[in-house]
């Protein structure tokens, strides 16, 4: 059976990508309302013989529709779509609605183009926002004055004039308080959104915000469950099950945080590279069972010896890392001296004195001038380590400009009796 292949992760749309899918998705709503419009424009027809004909009101539908058509089609085949064409198919809702109500509805009826004017504002902000919603809400204020202004008369009469100005303040205020409602409803789903997607990332800092004055809805308990599961959901995707510490991604969240806080206050920072010694020969002599046994017991030691603000994770299968927050060189030295004699002198009851625990480890001390310090820190770090671990091991090795070369030479020394044996022809005797 041939393994999935990994698929790729998705990249975020531009702005006339989501154009064009919004408009795509829309469309289809758009030719069931207009659909449904005819059906209604020939109920009226035939349920009333007075009624205006109903040929006009099918020929601004079939306009509409073909229009939505076409630039569903053109949103399909390219896209994308720039932002004007979201405000002209607004623009063309609003239109068809008016065009509709004047061509097949009596004067006295006008006031039902408020009721397809209300779902135009609906739709728009759930598609589009509130600034679009407003937008298409004052358009069909303007548009039903314009509508009913030659039927109630110039210069303006009060009695004839106050039923339409009722109404229309009454579709007014409705259409002001549901964009209202509803784009308070979308951006606090945003914010849960937002705190899932700093969750898939590590990041489990933010809550969500619940007061007194929050809105009893199904969001806002979402937002409760949230924050009621923040912690676990940290501890599940930031902690290293087999030995309690942090893992990497818990590692490197801390390292950016910690980094960015020693370049606003300019002091230093150390970062200790720790590898139990001889990890194998464990494996080997008492078992992996005992090898992930002594593995627990060294996260009990570094957790017990690391002080309160540093950050201790497990980064491979026997090697730790401990960030020392506002500590030099000499600071990070004492630490990384008292957690090597501690292990030293630890009685590890996973071997029961088989096998002697021991840890050697690589200490970097800098001034962070910048954010993109981590790589260096790491790497400095992993070099001293591999010049403790080539000084005999059981030891702790500061980092200098030398120790560079030292590792690269040992590497390349160790390289070559492997590559010659490769390349030695096989024995003829």
């Amino acid at each position: 059976m041939t393994p999935a292949k990994p698929t790729r992760p998705s990249r975020a749309l531009s702005a006339e990508q989501t154009n064009a899918e919004v408009l795509v998705w829309q469309s289809r709503v758009r030719l069931w309302a207009a659909l449904f419009a005819a059906l209604l424009i020939f109920a009226r027809y035939f349920g009333d013989r007075d009624a205006p004909p109903a040929e006009r009101g099918i020929e601004v539908l079939i306009v509409y529709a073909g229009v939505t058509f076409l630039v569903a089609m053109t949103a399909r085949r390219e896209g994308v779509l720039a932002r004007w064409v979201t405000w002209a198919m607004v623009t063309a809702d609003i239109a068809a609605v008016f065009a509709v109500t004047y061509v097949t509805a009596r004067p006295i009826d006008y006031a039902q183009a408020l009721i397809g004017g209300f779902a135009v504002v609906m739709f728009a902000e759930f598609s589009h926002g509130r600034r679009v919603a407003r937008a298409a809400l004052w358009a069909i204020v303007i548009a039903y004055v314009t509508l009913i202004w030659p039927i109630t008369g110039a210069p303006i009469h009060f009695l004839e004039w106050t039923p339409q100005l009722i109404t229309l303040s009454l579709f007014a205020a409705s259409s002001l308080a549901f964009i209202r409602i509803y784009g308070s409803y979308k951006e606090r789903l945003s914010d849960i959104v937002d705190l899932f997607r700093r969750a898939e990332e590590g990041d489990f800092d933010a809550e969500y915000p619940v007061g007194p004055a929050s809105p009893s809805d199904s969001v806002t308990a979402v937002g409760r469950a949230y924050n009621r599961v923040r912690a676990q959901l940290a501890n599940l995707v930031l902690t290293d099950p087999l030995s309690g510490c942090l893992n990497r991604r818990g590692l490197e969240q801390n390292l950016a945080r910690e980094i960015a806080r020693a370049v606003r206050t300019g002091k230093e920072l150390a970062l200790l590279a720790i590898d139990v010694d001889h990890f194998k020969a464990v494996n080997d002599t008492a078992g992996h069972l005992a090898g992930d046994a002594v593995i627990q017991e060294v996260g009990e030691v570094l957790r017990e010896m690391k002080r309160g603000g540093d950050v201790l994770a497990r980064i491979g299968g026997d090697e730790f890392a401990l960030l020392l927050p506002e500590t030099g060189a000499a600071g990070a030295f004492r630490v990384a001296t008292r957690i090597r004699d501690e292990v030293r002198s630890r009685a590890f009851q996973a071997v029961g004195g088989r096998v002697p625990v021991t840890v050697s480890i690589g200490l970097v001390s800098d001034r962070a001038m910048d954010e993109n310090v981590a790589h260096d820190l790491h790497s400095r770090a992993d070099e001293a380590l591999y010049a403790a671990k080539e000084s005999g091991r059981d030891r702790v090795m500061i980092w200098n400009a030398n120790m560079r070369a030292f590792v690269i030479t040992r590497t390349a020394e160790n390289a070559v009796p492997r590559a010659t044996a490769r390349a030695a022809p096989p024995s003829t005797e």
